[in-house]
């Protein structure tokens, strides 16, 4: 029995130190002082709380589990007496000494354990009762009995049942008491606790009373108990020294920190605190899988790649999908994912003529007399014509021939000591410089601005109101067709950008990037530039 009584201890001791403890020291260990009082065949209570009362004691060894429950490890000893002389059966006189070794197991419940500290973890002064009840192992002390000169010991011991163990048996305490706690650590208490026990023969006598009747006792006295252990002030089981968050109650999966969406990451840590999520993204959930998270991701239910937000690109052209105008294409980010294949700034799918380079204001298609009808409509594509004529003059006007120019143009530029603008006497054009472009540069330099403050001087002149100036931005081949196209724009922009700046109006302005697709020269140098291209409608001249 005692074996078996010694099995369940362990297993129960085992299972309370591996519950999680919510209290600041799991631990605590105390001492008991108080009386003990015998119920059996000598005395006529049931309970006898403070009859024929003698010294008791136990220390005790504490384990919290959780908030309310706590199991405790017992060693009590106490003192046992019993006289008849104080009873019913005063007239027989028979007395009774002896003893009890007890060690034992108990579960106590104390409901308001908890209200000791505060929601902020502060500690209060409280009154807390409990009950418990569990499992012992009593040993007997030698009975020391006084049968008052009476020869019929032999009769008091004759019905000794045949299971009776003279020398212990178990005993079942429970019991109730109050605490005072004097600090988080400590408190002082007073508690009652009963002893059933299996045994009549603790006070020696048994057939002289009820040999059914097993004997009793109570031990009544004073605890005082303190905590050990670890703190925990966050009470969520894992000591401060380890609790990376010791004043939120969190789990051993996050060290101690709150893990409101339990994907095993701590709040602190997790971008997505209530939608579970995965370290890799720190907490975020991945809903397509991409890589990237989804509140992250443009496309959260598409796969897709980390440079485009999530977003898928079927094209490979560095546009998204929801964004490429033409998906199944590629094409320039400047176009909306569309292919510029004649390098004239206007998407194919937008172009008349994708295959030669046209102004916009002819949907990509040329107008070579300049005209704003595109050759292909112009039945005088190098005469400038009206719509009406389908881009034919009207009769009574013929265009200015090449002598008439050069002469007006001639006199245009007498007395302007112009540096850098010349009347082409071939062509019958006004010839301007080139801009010329370090590799990988948009920037202008000074000689460019001279030629670009002298084209403004020029625009400004009586006789060229109706004069335009298109610069012409061109790349050399040492980058892809797509970087080129943006640097030649950006070229042509930069002179644009001057020349108006410095007084020439926007509307006698615009620009044309061709990249690397319409090479200028033999050499790269030749290539890193921008051509301002002077040219006014062509002049009719009536008939005469």
């Amino acid at each position: 029995m005692f074996k078996h009584l010694l099995l369940a201890i362990a297993m129960l001791a085992c299972f309370s130190l591996s519950a999680q403890n919510s209290n600041p020291y799991p631990w605590e260990f105390g001492i008991k002082l108080g009386t003990a009082s015998m119920g059996g065949d000598l005395i006529d209570q049931d309970v006898p709380v403070f009859t024929q009362p003698s010294f008791g004691g136990a220390v005790h060894l504490r384990r919290r589990l959780g908030n309310i429950l706590a199991l405790k490890l017992h060693l009590v000893y106490a003192s046992l007496e019993g006289d008849e002389t104080e009873g019913d059966n005063s007239n027989r006189g028979f007395t009774s000494n002896t003893s009890v070794f007890e060690p034992g197991l108990m579960l106590e419940l104390e409901p308001f354990a908890s209200k000791r500290f505060g929601d902020d973890g502060t500690f209060k002064r409280i009154l807390s009762p409990y009950i418990g009840a569990g499992i012992a192992y009593g040993i007997w002390g030698d009975v020391d009995n006084n049968f008052n000169g009476r020869d019929n010991q032999p009769l008091v011991m004759q019905d000794i049942r045949d299971d009776e163990d003279e020398t212990g048996g178990l005993v079942f305490p429970v019991g109730a008491g109050v605490k005072f706690y004097i600090s988080e650590r400590s408190s002082i208490g007073l508690d009652v606790n009963y002893r059933i026990t299996s045994s009549d023969l603790i006070d020696g006598v048994s057939a002289s009373g009820d040999p059914t009747d097993d004997d009793t006792y109570v031990l009544t006295g004073l605890t005082f108990s303190t905590g050990f252990g670890k703190k925990d002030t966050d009470k969520d089981g894992i000591a401060d020294d380890d609790d990376l968050c010791p004043t939120e109650p969190g789990p051993a999966s996050t060290m101690g920190c709150p893990d409101t969406d339990g994907d095993g990451i701590a709040d602190k840590d997790d971008r997505c605190p209530d939608v579970a999520g995965l370290a890799a993204l720190k907490g975020c959930p991945d809903g397509d899988g991409d890589g990237v998270a989804d509140i992250d991701d443009d496309c959260p239910t598409e796969v897709g790649l980390a440079a485009l937000n999530g977003c898928p690109d079927g094209d490979g052209d560095g546009v998204a999908d929801k964004d490429d105008e033409c998906p199944d294409e590629a094409g320039l980010a400047a176009l909306n994912g569309c292919p510029d294949g004649d390098g004239d700034g206007i998407a194919d799918k937008d172009d008349d003529c994708p295959a030669e380079a046209g102004p916009r204001s002819t949907n990509g298609c040329p107008d070579r007399d300049g005209d704003g009808i595109a050759d292909k409509d112009d039945e005088c594509p190098d005469e400038a014509g009206t719509a009406a004529r389908n881009g034919c003059p009207e009769p009574s006007a013929r265009p200015e021939n090449l002598n008439e120019r050069l002469t007006r143009y001639n006199q245009l530029l007498d007395g302007q000591d112009f540096q850098h603008i010349r009347v082409n006497s071939i062509t019958g054009t006004i010839e301007i410089d080139r801009l010329y472009f370090s590799t990988d540069q948009s920037n202008l330099n000074r000689p460019d601005r001279v030629i670009i403050e002298e084209l403004d001087r020029f625009l400004a002149l009586p006789g060229a109101s109706d004069f335009n100036i298109r610069f012409e931005g061109h790349a050399d081949r040492r980058a892809s067709d797509e970087y080129n196209q943006g640097l030649s724009e950006r070229r042509a922009g930069s002179a644009q950008n001057y020349a108006q700046d410095k007084g020439a109006s926007a509307s006698s302005l615009s620009m044309i990037g061709f990249g690397e697709n319409r090479p200028v020269g033999e050499s790269l140098r030749e290539n890193r530039v921008v051509i301002p291209v002077a040219f006014e409608p062509t002049r009719m001249m009536q008939n005469n």
